[in-house]
């Protein structure tokens, strides 16, 4: 038994031209991720972006990857930037989020960080932090898939922040939107 309702199964392909990406986005929102905020710093000017596309890669060496949108306003800055950190939120973190996600204005406003050695704003309190510097950049049609070799990380437990089915969640699964 599912738990949620079940209508008639989306369904789509190429063959038959039924390929949409608004559908693509809807099934692809029934899979579970973290939200991981990975930040910079571009010519001393302190930048961040909401990630949800992060997974490893290899443990030999320690190499992580995550996507940004060609359409971010941040873009070039993370074309430029070769060393970085990712945080994983916990969910009492979920306003980070919000802040992260807006367009434009200052998004460090108000935010508590240290800047590492070099020179990436590094934010307390996250599940898990790690520093990383570029290892490899790829075209990948809207998006840039950035490789990452970890060069460091510190954890601490809590219960993350998740995203599912277009929402921020800890605990139960909400209701698909």
């Amino acid at each position: 038994m599912t738990p949620f309702p079940s209508e008639r199964p989306l369904r789509g392909s190429i063959s038959e031209g039924t390929l949409d990406p608004k559908i693509f986005r809807s099934v692809m929102s029934q899979w579970v991720t973290g939200i991981s905020l990975v930040t910079s710093s571009d010519e001393g000017v302190p930048i961040g972006i909401i990630c949800n596309s992060l997974t490893s890669v290899s443990l030999d060496p320690l190499l992580l990857l995550w996507t940004v949108d060609r359409n971010s306003s941040s873009f070039e800055h993370w074309m430029r930037v070769d060393h970085w950190a990712v945080h994983f939120l916990a969910d009492d973190q979920r306003d980070l989020v919000k802040q992260f996600a807006q367009k434009g204005g200052d998004k460090f406003a108000g935010v508590e960080f240290e800047l590492s050695d070099r020179g990436v704003p590094l934010l307390g309190n996250t599940l898990v932090r790690m520093e990383c510097t570029t290892w490899n950049r790829m075209d990948a049609g809207d998006h840039v898939v950035i490789v990452g070799e970890v060069d460091s990380f510190e954890q601490r437990y809590a219960t993350p922040l998740t995203f599912v089915h277009g929402s921020l969640v800890a605990g139960n699964l909400p209701e698909p939107k």
